[in-house]
């Protein structure tokens, strides 16, 4: 079996405790999950809540302004 928490850093669609999907960010270095627009990461029994909905997201393209 893998262990949930070794997965790759990045971000993430997911749900805590069956709530509404939101993004958040592995930190793979710490094991733990930065929750986007929180202040802390999520206390350990928290994270015992999380279920991951998607594989790791690409990040942004970002593309130049027109005419640049």
């Amino acid at each position: 079996m893998i262990d949930p928490d070794d997965r790759e850093a990045g971000f993430y669609w997911i749900s805590i405790g069956g709530q509404e999907p939101e993004v958040a960010q592995w930190q793979s270095e710490w094991c733990q999950w930065l929750v986007t627009g929180r202040e802390r990461p999520l206390s350990d029994a928290r994270s015992m809540e999380v279920v991951v909905l998607s594989s790791v997201l690409a990040p942004p393209a970002l593309t130049a302004p027109a005419g640049r």
